[in-house]
């Protein structure tokens, strides 16, 4: 008898194991969202991984960009803060509004970034590894 095994045991102890793993994928993404959206080795608009000596540079702005990226959102400043047209036709409103939802979407990332539950969070998954 004592070779009879607790089935109802057993599946607790699968559905804890898939729950744990479940979790773990769901932070992960979680993780990987807020990180690489700040990854110094990428425009943090397009993505585009820097160049050796271009992750040493300093940059003009809250943001590291690319050249290409770096261009436009100096172009958004002057047209959006300062007033200034823009000589390209495809600034328009709705490209304004692209880069306000853009910085919008930054600000709220950098805040669920540095919520006292996101930390948690992380902490939490890192004690677990």
């Amino acid at each position: 008898m004592s070779k009879v095994i607790d089935i109802e045991e057993r599946l607790k102890l699968e559905q804890k194991k898939k729950a744990k793993v479940a979790k773990a994928k769901k932070v992960e993404v979680v993780r990987k969202l807020i990180q690489c959206t700040r990854c110094l080795a990428r425009c943090a608009r397009c993505g585009v991984q820097f160049e050796t000596q271009e992750m040493y540079q300093r940059f003009k702005g809250p943001f590291r960009f690319c050249s290409s990226c770096q261009e436009e959102y100096e172009d958004f400043v002057k047209v959006k803060e300062k007033g200034e047209e823009s000589p390209y036709y495809w600034h328009n409103r709705e490209w304004l509004k692209l880069w306000e939802n853009w910085l919008e979407y930054q600000k709220a990332l950098k805040a669920y970034g540095e919520s006292a539950e996101f930390i948690e969070l992380i902490r939490e998954v890192e004690w677990d590894r």
